[in-house]
């Protein structure tokens, strides 16, 4: 056979004793056949989900035909004696590459007697083992390569990880498994077969982790759920009448997951998740993990094989157990220090709007120049302003309350978020206990919005019909706003112009200001924030409708795709007032993180809730583009 390693180790061409290669021949047959084994297990896997789709699809002849052909093919596969093969090697290379050569041929499971092993041939090595002059060569390419690659070869030496790149190394040589890299690689070696096991698994349990967590956040895994807890759910709350599991809790980053059939049925006009969950709470009151846990009906987060994709059985419901607290981790001092900051912001974007008037600057001049100089009138005419944002921003809060308290979760207090150009960008307000369902979440994450942009509308149109309609020397009083800005908005813009004037916004120098009363500033800053909220990004307003009307994994997809598009506007100048590219970088730091779960994300939104999604959208793309 060719050279060749797992579990052997090394043997350099022509120096091995007959004990040594009869040794080494025997692991080398002992390896195939454990790879052989593993492969019939996957055929008779593969079998018995054919045998299950054929009864599934006895109504379609030619489908049950083509699956009948292909389970046939499968068993010949078990049924046809094979030679015997050279044992199956596993290579790392240094530069962080795999390689996994698959055993040429495979044989039949029948006994190795003494006589074959004999017969064959004495195994080489065609490596160079590795110099000691070398060896700072082999450390730096092993520094190179990913993490998980260095943990997992640092585990076969049986270091805990690989952050000592030099002990790894020196391990690796003692153990005569480091051997010098073709081309461009540092190094190479022999990985133990006992290691291949492990190193499989390891990076089996990264894929999950990383897919379980980049869907689910970090407040699902403070209190992981421990083994004991996860057993006596399942042996005390599931059963034939509520969910039928298909195996043991499968552990995974946080708490458990559990995969099954609910059997569960829809009445009455309510969904099978929600009733399912109504079912389990029953039984969980009961339980002796009542109040230890908690339980979810979700799509699966682990990753799907290819298998799973083709026959359409990826993301299929599982039940998720978590801690009974799952809620975001906040800190008072910062959300009370933030808040008084957006305060701030407020006053400050209203004194501002008021330094683009010259008759007003020039009053204050006047005031402060003389002794106890009154300005009690700009306080009189800057506070409208001020009133009308916060007002905005707590209809916003109205909506998200209203709909809670109507579902009966738990919301924290919002935390109001500074904004350069509107005097605030928002608020965050965190779910604290998980919403019923995705139609609930749908819900509380549209009413926030709604309710602001309703009461923008009515601000808006009001302030201009004052603006439009008040005498030359009060309009020579009100605030004033870049012309830019208004141009943020085809919708916004586009009011402005219908009810002042074709042509007002389309000056040729856009730092330019119109005077506006108060309330039509506000009606404007309230319709674009509100429509910022509606991006479907992290946990903001738009990222839970995303989460709820696409399912987990396809809305992270929508998010990458609108901060893409926000990041373009702003660096390719369609966004010449920045507020896009300054919404981004506000989301992307302080509201990337993927909500809580609901207690079920398995029913799907009705239609109405769909084509006022649609229709959110429209909105959205109206009120952010900006006017030409």
């Amino acid at each position: 056979p060719s050279a060749e390693s797992s579990k052997l180790g090394h043997v350099e061409k022509g120096n091995t004793s007959e004990s040594d290669a009869v040794s080494l021949r025997a692991l080398a047959v002992k390896s195939r056949l454990e790879a052989e084994k593993m492969d019939l297990k996957l055929t008779l896997s593969k079998i018995e989900k054919l045998e299950k789709r054929i009864l599934q699809s006895n109504k379609n002849p030619d489908i049950s035909s083509n699956l009948t052909e292909e389970t046939q093919r499968l068993i010949q596969k078990l049924e046809v004696p094979k030679s015997t093969s050279n044992a199956a090697g596993l290579l790392l290379e240094g530069q962080g590459s795999e390689k996994v050569p698959q055993p040429s041929n495979k044989s039949d499971c029948s006994t190795i007697s003494n006589d074959q092993i004999e017969q064959t041939t004495t195994l080489t090595m065609e490596k160079v083992p590795m110099s000691a002059d070398k060896r700072n060569d082999a450390v730096e390419g092993f520094e190179r390569l990913p993490k998980q690659i260095k943990d997992m070869m640092a585990k076969t030496v049986g270091l805990e990880d690989g952050k000592n790149a030099t002990a790894v190394i020196e391990k690796l040589m003692q153990e005569n498994r480091l051997f010098e890299g073709d081309g461009e690689d540092k190094f190479s070696m022999t990985a133990k077969a006992e290691d291949i096991k492990d190193i499989i698994t390891d990076l089996e349990i990264a894929e999950i982790t990383s897919f379980v967590e980049s869907s689910l956040p970090k407040s699902t895994r403070k209190e992981p759920v421990n083994e004991e807890d996860a057993n006596a759910f399942y042996a005390e709350v599931l059963g034939l009448d509520t969910f039928n599991p298909f195996g043991k809790p499968e552990n995974v980053p946080g708490g458990f997951l559990i995969r099954g059939e609910n059997k569960v049925r829809p009445k009455d006009g309510r969904e099978e998740g929600d009733l399912l969950i109504e079912a389990l709470d029953k039984k969980l009151a009961v339980s002796s993990v009542h109040g230890k846990v908690n339980v979810y009906y979700i799509l699966d987060p682990t990753p799907p094989s290819g298998e799973d994709i083709l026959n359409d059985e990826d993301e299929l419901p599982v039940l998720l157990i978590t801690s009974s607290d799952i809620s975001p981790s906040t800190d008072a001092l910062i959300k009370t220090s933030i808040s008084l900051i957006g305060v701030t912001s407020i006053a400050i974007f209203t004194l501002g709007s008021f330094s683009f008037n010259d008759t007003i600057l020039n009053k204050l001049s006047s005031a402060m120049d003389t002794a106890g100089g009154n300005v009690d009138w700009f306080y009189d005419l800057s506070t409208p302003l001020a009133l009308s944002i916060l007002s905005i921003q707590l209809a916003h809060e109205l909506g998200h309350i209203i709909v809670a308290f109507k579902d009966g979760f738990q919301i924290g207090l919002p935390t109001l978020v500074p904004g350069f150009q509107f005097g605030l960008t928002g608020a965050i307000t965190p779910i604290r206990s998980s919403p019923r369902s995705l139609k609930s979440l749908f819900d509380f994450a549209l009413a926030g919005p709604l309710m602001g942009i309703i009461l923008s509308l009515i601000l808006l149109y009001s302030g201009l019909e004052l603006t439009a309609f008040m005498d030359l020397s009060a309009r020579e009083q009100l605030p004033s706003v870049p012309v830019q800005i208004l141009r943020s908005s085809t919708l916004g813009g586009g009011i402005i112009e219908y009810l002042l004037g074709d042509g007002l916004l389309n000056t040729p120098n856009s730092d330019d200001a119109v005077k506006l009363h108060p309330y039509a500033i506000a009606g404007f800053g309230g319709l674009v924030t509100n429509a910022l909220s509606l991006l479907p990004i992290g946990n903001t307003d738009g990222g839970r409708i995303s989460l709820a009307f696409f399912g987990r994994s396809f809305s992270r997809v929508a998010q990458g795709f609108a901060l893409l598009l926000l990041a373009i506007s702003g660096i390719f100048g369609a966004d010449e007032s920045n507020i896009l590219l300054s919404y981004a970088l506000f989301a992307q730091f302080w509201q990337r993180e993927a909500e809580i779960p609901c207690r079920s994300e398995v029913d799907e939104l009705d239609s109405l809730r769909g084509f006022i999604a649609i229709g959110m959208s429209i909105f959205v793309v109206l009120t952010l583009v900006p006017l030409k």
